[in-house]
């Protein structure tokens, strides 16, 4: 029996890269495929927010990524147990929110952060599947999602992945020294008022009572604000390195936006959602070939790397514009934003020396863009067409109905976030053209 618990354990370890995906991912997928059962996109709007604020709420175990990879999972089984009873009660659903989302946050930092320190040589490497067999059990656990559109069965499948990622740690040593522990009850205390708010705007909508939607779009204001004032301003971060490197880690959370919220909710409004999938699946390829399209593209060009990466960039937010070049879009844009980034945080390493939160303040960084690159989106978007429009295009993606209605409106949200993009790619450019480079040689 304990040789068998041995061999179960060091399989399930090697699939800790895959159980990270799914949990990055699979979510997404879930809390669009379900708002039939809501009177909004609430449930997809809790964990977009916990997922955005997960790192930066549990701040406190930043230098443990093992204890953020338990909180992680701890979080996930709770959250994805609740939302198998959103059959009897829709508020289940809408708190399994916070579970996914912060599962979604916390566990996938704390392997990223595992991997940079095993390639700085100060931990082990593990067994771990090949890249191609990854992708072929995520796309085979995208199929079985597509294929069986039950509540209850697709959280209990991502319960299982939880619990899997539970076992694939379970016996993993601390690799880290520990490091005291200081709690900070305001991190927590931002939880509460993120959730309070996502609540108060559910009362509203599903009772048709202005006074709650109010307090929750105040509260959610707050807390949006005070986010971005925290990641501003923590004194833990602001370390001493070359500053064009701050410019270079914010580019993912810039470019983040289009495979993710987006995608997410405006493919599935114009196009439908069963369309929107094919945007993971870029995704996933991106994750599997990105690196070797980088490097090809690299070698071809004459050009330096990152004048290389920002060209592609920019020709992969062109290719979004018309849709059966949407997804290559995607593809390459997350390809060279995922290089960067890879490459940001070995430039980060070698300036500081600091490797235990490497991954983990890019993380932060890519926080503050990507707040930044929702206010453009919403805020565009919301000039557009207006509280009613809002409303209206909402009430489309909560019951998978096309809107045509205000097509035009998301098509200028889509021009003014690629602009938005493009100007901050020039202007790194500029900026960076007469520094070091970040890429490794």
């Amino acid at each position: 029996m304990t040789v068998i618990r041995e061999v179960v354990s060091k399989e399930l370890l090697k699939l800790a890269g895959v159980f990270s995906l799914l949990l990055n991912l699979m979510p997404f997928l879930i809390y669009v495929a379900h708002h039939e059962l809501l009177t909004a996109a609430l449930p997809f709007a809790i964990y977009y927010g916990f997922r955005r604020a997960g790192l930066l709420l549990f701040r406190d175990f930043e230098y443990d990524y093992q204890r953020l990879a338990w909180i992680g999972i701890g979080s996930g089984i709770c959250g994805y147990a609740l939302g198998m009873l959103g059959v009897i009660n829709p508020v289940f659903f809408d708190l399994s929110g916070v579970g996914a989302g912060l599962a979604s946050a916390l566990f996938p930092a704390a392997v990223s952060q595992r991997n940079r320190l095993v390639k700085n040589g100060l931990l082990t490497k593990l067994p771990q599947c090949q890249p191609l067999v990854q992708f072929g059990i995520v796309l085979a656990f995208l199929g079985c999602l597509l294929l069986v559109k039950n509540l209850v069965i697709h959280c209990g499948l991502m319960l299982l992945v939880s619990l899997g990622a539970a076992g694939a740690y379970w016996k993993l040593p601390h690799s880290i020294h520990p490091f005291p522990v200081r709690l900070h009850w305001y991190n927590y205390f931002l939880a509460l008022i993120l959730l309070a708010a996502m609540l108060l705007l559910r009362l509203g909508r599903s009772m048709g009572i202005g006074q709650p939607a109010q307090w929750g779009i105040e509260l959610l204001l707050t807390f949006i604000i005070v986010i971005a004032l925290g990641l501003l301003f923590n004194h833990q971060h602001l370390l001493s390195y070359p500053h064009n490197l701050r410019a270079w880690i914010l580019l993912y959370g810039v470019c983040g936006q289009y495979w993710t919220l987006y995608s997410t909710i405006f493919i599935g409004v114009i196009y439908g959602v069963q369309l929107y999938y094919w945007t993971i699946v870029a995704y996933l390829l991106a994750f599997i070939f990105g690196a070797k399209l980088v490097n090809k593209v690299t070698r071809i060009s004459r050009a330096a790397p990152e004048r290389t990466a920002l060209v592609m960039l920019t020709l992969g937010i062109v290719l979004t514009f018309w849709l059966p070049t949407y997804f290559i879009g995607i593809f390459i844009i997350r390809s060279f934003a995922g290089e960067i980034r890879k490459q940001t945080i070995g430039a980060y390493e070698r300036a500081t020396r600091n490797y235990t939160i490497s991954s983990i303040v890019n993380n932060y960084y890519s926080m503050i863009s990507g707040v930044l690159s929702q206010l453009v989106m919403w805020g565009s978007l919301f000039l557009s067409v207006g509280l009613k429009g809002m409303n209206h295009i909402l009430g489309a993606f909560s019951l998978h109905q096309p809107d045509m209605q205000n097509g035009s409106a998301i098509t200028l949200t889509h021009l003014v976030l690629a602009v938005y993009m493009i100007i901050y790619l020039m202007w790194l450019l500029l900026r960076t053209r007469k520094q070091s480079s970040i890429f490794e040689s």
